[in-house]
């Protein structure tokens, strides 16, 4: 250990200045926990603001509800929503309740019919993006057995399996790699009108000069 240096025609030490170690005398306050997968879902809710975009659209109830279901898709990689009530015995979701088949199927006819709630939504996503945003295009066709569907037609259909079918079109955020915003059309429309819809469509997030990305086709 180096005590201190002897300068030359001499017999006196000096000694040397301590050394400090990186991060010396730093105190760091940690505290461990056991995290699960709805602890890392609830997280994301809140650093993404789509907890709080959802909340601030529609009510409280449906709110809680439509975050629940989310989470319930994406932790149980897309399960059908009748197993929904007994997973939320294991899960701390957002609505606390059983979601019922009757209460899930309230919901999204409300939600369905609640055009303003759905659109501020959009807006308040678009908010986020900050000026000059780059979005991805991306337009897809759903088959469809549902003859209850207003925009279910007879168009291209690249599965062939001669249902009718819904053009399903969403904008995402090329940096934040979310969804900012969907449409449902026909799906007889062509993808040129489908661009040229979503054009519309951004006006009216008021949107400052986006840049949109779309694949070949």
């Amino acid at each position: 250990k180096l005590k201190g240096k002897i300068k030359s025609g001499t017999q006196e030490v000096i000694a040397t200045r301590p050394k400090t170690r990186k991060g010396e005398g730093v105190v760091v306050c940690a505290e461990r926990k056991h995290s699960g997968l709805t602890d890392i879902l609830e997280w994301v809710g809140k650093a993404s603001g789509i907890d709080r975009d959802v909340r601030s659209s529609f009510s409280e109830g449906d709110a809680a509800k439509m975050l629940s279901i989310a989470r319930y898709w994406i932790g149980s990689g897309g399960n059908t929503l009748p197993r929904l009530e007994g997973w939320q015995v294991m899960h701390s979701l957002p609505y606390s309740e059983g979601i019922t088949q009757d209460v899930y199927g309230d919901l999204f006819k409300s939600v369905g019919r609640n055009e303003d709630g759905v659109q501020r939504y959009f807006s308040f996503r678009g908010d986020r993006l900050g000026k000059h945003p780059v979005l991805a295009f991306d337009s897809t066709t759903i088959s469809t057995y549902s003859e209850n569907q207003s925009e279910a037609r007879r168009g291209f259909n690249k599965d062939g399996d001669g249902l009718n079918t819904i053009k399903l079109l969403t904008l995402y955020s090329v940096k934040d790699r979310e969804p900012l915003a969907f449409a449902k059309q026909p799906g007889n429309v062509p993808d040129v009108i489908s661009i040229e819809n979503a054009l519309t469509q951004l006006k009216c997030l008021s949107l400052e000069k986006p840049l949109i990305v779309t694949d070949n086709g």
